[in-house]
């Protein structure tokens, strides 16, 4: 069967698999790690999935990694978080080839589903932007740790700028970022970085093009709630994080470290897995605050991961209209198509269901035993660990390496299902839908 045979999801899907596949077998080769520390065949298809996915989530320290096993590493994590389908069209547009309508369907499935008409400015955007943000902060970066580590400041500044934008959370230090948690620099870029991959390509598109002068139309709805939502739930974290951990992690610091501390940690919960404290130390009150900001997640056609905050978006208009009893959904005085509200309590419903059948899946695996206070306490950084594999995220309370074999192969099927999403792995999984469908005569049910 050729690729033209399938469904543009599946595709998608498939696409990512067979990048995780060449990941797993090129981690597990003894030049990837350092000597006497080679990855078995688990250890190897966590790893390259979690960067493939854009997760950050990690079953070894990252000095068990040699330098040709961190360039693999940082591989996966441009390839997966640029989308491997845009990288592959643009190479093929570099090459002079056109473009097909397949191509076209493949492109629009895997950043936002845009005009397709609008294709190739959206396609030269995400490129170039990636190139341009991307380079900006490694050189920033190498400038903040040099005096620290010399030209290695380089290739550290290359690796977190890429896993920063990416919203891939991986980094070169057991520690993540909490070493420099109060360096003027640092956080400050990584943050930066982070915002802007997470925001999604199609509002950068239309701002850079309003900030032009080109574009004279008001946004997108799209766009409106993209921002919108985004800067709402980064006051939700800032201001969560800093009055939860206030007597917590945040004790004893100074207050321009305070500050620098909450900047980083109210960004990253919705899609990068860097740390400037210790997740495992924080309050549980804090620990439920980050899983909702990580199932929310990023944006539509972003580097991240979770249910998109246009989809809550979408919802929360949902149940406004519901409440006042308004049959049509609006949002920013436009109406919202049936479809489009349909597609966002589909998103949720499923993304709950993963979320739950993989936390039961995980505390079965790794309870066997008679219950008892502990397991309760254990059993929320274990749902902590399940929905930061399902939003991508890759933060962590510490627990990952110590899970079973078995619990890991279910957080690289949700870190997969959370990569390509919900609706794309169900759009796969269904197939093409007849052209006809029957009709049923309705009937009323009492709901709630």
């Amino acid at each position: 069967m050729t690729l033209r045979r399938l469904d543009p999801p599946r595709v998608l899907v498939l696409s990512f698999a067979v990048l995780i596949a060449c990941g797993t077998v090129l981690l597990r080769q003894p030049w990837a790690a350092r000597e006497g520390r080679q990855l078995t065949w688990a250890e190897a298809l966590f790893t390259a999935t979690s960067a493939t996915c854009v997760t950050g989530l990690s079953v070894r320290p990252p000095g068990d990694h040699s330098t040709a096993g961190q360039v693999v590493i940082l591989a996966l994590i441009q390839i997966g978080g640029l989308g491997i389908m845009t990288f592959g069209l643009f190479v093929s547009l570099l090459l002079g080839r056109r473009l097909s309508l397949f191509g076209r369907n493949l492109l629009l499935s895997s950043l936002a589903h845009t005009p397709w008409e609008d294709f190739w400015p959206l396609l030269r955007m995400v490129v170039a932007a990636t190139a341009v943000v991307e380079a900006l902060g490694a050189a920033l970066l190498a400038a903040g740790w040099w005096s620290e580590k010399g030209v290695a400041a380089i290739p550290w500044g290359v690796f977190h700028a890429v896993s920063a934008f990416c919203n891939a959370g991986f980094g070169l230090h057991p520690a993540s970022l909490a070493p420099w948690r109060a360096h003027p620099v640092i956080p400050v870029v990584i943050g930066l970085l982070v915002l802007v991959g997470g925001v999604g390509f199609v509002p950068i598109t239309e701002l850079v093009e309003r900030g032009r002068g080109r574009e004279r139309h008001p946004l997108s709805l799209h766009t409106r709630t993209a921002l919108a939502m985004s800067a709402a739930l980064l006051v939700i974290g800032w201001a969560g994080f800093a009055i939860l951990e206030r007597s917590s992690t945040l004790a004893g610091m100074p207050l321009g470290e305070r500050v620098l501390a909450v900047w980083l940690q109210g960004i990253v919960p919705r899609t990068a897995g860097f740390s400037s404290v210790d997740i495992g130390a924080v309050r549980p009150a804090t620990l439920l605050l980050l899983i909702v900001l990580m199932f929310i997640g990023a944006s539509p056609g972003s580097t991240g991961g979770g249910v998109k905050t246009t989809t809550v978006g979408v919802m929360l208009a949902l149940v406004i209209a519901r409440i006042r009893s308004r049959r049509q959904v609006s949002l920013f005085g436009r109406g919202i198509g049936q479809s489009s509200a349909a597609s966002a309590v589909t998103v949720v419903v499923v993304a709950l269901s993963l979320v739950a059948g993989g936390a039961f899946l995980l505390v079965a695996a790794e309870h066997g035993g008679p219950g008892g206070p502990e397991s309760r306490v254990r059993f929320l950084a274990e749902l902590f660990e399940v929905v930061s594999a399902f939003g991508t995220v890759g933060l962590s309370t510490g627990v990952t390496p110590e899970l079973s074999s078995t619990s890991w192969m279910v957080l690289v099927v949700l870190m997969f299902a959370g990569r390509v999403g919900p609706l794309t792995l169900g759009l796969a999984l269904a197939g093409r839908q007849p052209r006809v469908e029957p009709r049923f005569v309705e009937e009323e049910m009492m709901i709630g």
